[in-house]
């Protein structure tokens, strides 16, 4: 699973290191990033970065690149921007200049990847003062283009040969750029497949670019899993990858403190967050309200989405907002389970939603229309119960925790089965459970999107049973005092004083 090192590429970092000439080869700092770092820069490479970077030195034009935390993922990046920045190594476009683009997960987190940037030009004008006993001054600096013409803020260094090393957060202004190299920093934490696909990769069409996806795991979800293809499940790959454990770092002192944090985080039971930040396996995350192995034993080879059915069935409608769309699904209980028999997804507009309904109702023997009580649905659930037909409205405000629970216990049960739907799976998957003071709260992750799971939980709605069950109950409550917490107001109390016998 963990990439294997070669013998041959540790001798090959122990002879770039022990090289003792006063004077630094130009040509070996463009041929090797490990001999730059040393040398140049007065920086020890670990043998991860080494191997990472001879396969952009020599060859890979795509790479995908999981790692542990802390083992200088990011430092990395920047080192490798700045040494094909500096020296111009990949000149494309009109003006055969090399632009390297850092995309980050958030705006943060690139101003953080620039100041590292920074860092670096400062410790490489240290380090050539250093060896040329002050003889050279502001190496690295005064490559920099000072100009006034010249972009040089928090987000963009351009030097004096035109080059450029640009940070952006993962928003529609990547669009604008053309790169020879884009890195991707915690790729699995941009969850929006579009920022990839319409953002990020089109950026490389017209120089014939590079891109280089990093990233420690952030579950089995996403587009990042999909390319990085842990399980080995695509035939062919056009992504060279990296797979690097912590324990690759060879320096004592960094083990031991490796062996300190994994040791306070099993104690304190953050067994999940430590394989996923640590051991960079792709667990669930540590907050998913779905368990990975009952989302994947939901699918079953046997289903397969229907046009018609003359059996008893159920259909939930989950109306569109500003960043969620329109989805419809239609269930039937079928040998005891609740299953998938039917979705549709609007992809831009739900004009046709009405006449759409009144088709499905003629194919499909529907009992009864479950929607999402919300006011971008009011005109239709009233259209529909003026044609007559057999509406439950579904408060998510007020049910979601109790029917979820439900369809959480159902589905571990394997009283839930569907057919293979990739946009069902990694949103069930990606739903998350997050504890505040006084509530518990079921939420799609930032940018990500919860249409398929809450349509098919609607069209579950009458199928799944909820059970007085006291684990359930406790679980929500989290087995605090409620009054002391001031939890006899919320629905976890109610629910919990309920079962007892008590009253609301």
């Amino acid at each position: 699973m963990y990439s294997v090192i070669p013998d041959k590429q540790k001798q090959e970092l122990k002879d770039i290191c022990e090289i003792t000439d006063k004077s630094v080869s130009l040509s070996k700092t463009k041929e090797s990033t490990s001999y730059f770092a040393f040398h140049s820069l007065g920086l020890n490479p670990r043998l991860w970065q080494h191997t990472l970077w001879n396969a952009l030195d020599y060859s890979a034009k795509r790479i995908a690149c999981v790692t542990s935390r802390q083992i200088g993922k990011s430092t990395s990046v920047a080192i490798y921007a700045l040494k094909v920045a500096a020296y111009n190594l990949r000149p494309k476009g009109f003006n055969k200049k090399t632009h390297v683009g850092i995309i980050s997960a958030t705006d943060e987190q690139s101003k953080k990847i620039m100041l590292e940037i920074r860092r670096l030009i400062h410790m490489g004008d240290e380090n050539v003062s250093k060896r040329t006993s002050g003889k050279i001054e502001k190496f690295y600096t005064k490559m920099i283009d000072s100009s006034q013409a010249a972009s040089n803020n928090k987000t963009a260094i351009t030097f004096k040969n035109g080059n450029q090393i640009i940070c952006l957060p993962p928003t529609p202004r990547i669009r604008g750029y053309s790169f020879s190299y884009v890195f991707v920093d915690e790729a699995a934490f941009i969850i929006d497949d579009n920022v990839f696909f319409e953002y990020i990769e089109p950026t490389t069409a017209n120089t014939d670019g590079i891109i280089v996806l990093t990233s420690t795991p952030n579950g089995q979800q996403g587009w990042f899993f999909d390319l990085f293809d842990p399980e080995n499940k695509r035939e062919h790959n056009e992504y060279k990858r990296f797979w690097i454990h912590y324990t690759s770092v060879e320096d004592e002192d960094f083990q031991k403190s490796m062996h300190s944090k994994k040791k306070t985080y099993l104690e304190t039971g953050r067994e999940k967050e430590w394989e996923q930040e640590y051991d960079a396996l792709f667990t669930s995350q540590t907050t998913a309200f779905f368990e990975n192995e009952d989302v994947d034993k939901g699918i079953s080879p046997e289903i397969m989405r229907l046009d018609s059915y003359k059996g008893e069935c159920d259909m939930g409608v989950d109306f569109g907002m500003v960043h969620s769309k329109t989805v419809i699904t239609i269930s039937a209980m079928i040998e005891n389970k609740s299953t998938l028999i039917y979705d549709y997804e609007y992809k831009n507009t739900d004009e046709t939603l009405l006449e759409d309904l009144d088709v499905l109702c003629s194919k499909f023997n529907v009992q009864r229309i479950v929607c999402d009580d919300c006011p971008e649905g009011h005109y239709i659930i009233q259209e529909l119960i003026r044609k007559g037909k057999n509406v439950t409205k579904m408060n998510f405000r007020s049910e979601k925790i109790t029917k979820y629970m439900a369809f959480r216990k159902a589905l571990k049960q394997e009283k839930i089965k569907y057919y293979k739907n990739t946009q069902l799976t990694a949103q069930l998957k990606s739903l998350q459970q997050i504890e505040g003071p006084t509530s518990t709260k079921i939420e799609k992750p930032s940018g990500g999107r919860d249409d398929y799971p809450d349509s098919f939980l609607l069209s579950c709605y009458h199928l799944i049973e909820e059970e007085d069950d006291f684990d359930t109950a406790i679980v929500l409550a989290r087995k605090r005092n409620p009054v002391e917490f001031g939890l006899y107001q919320s629905d976890e109390w109610k629910m919990w004083n309920k079962l007892q016998g008590g009253k609301e």
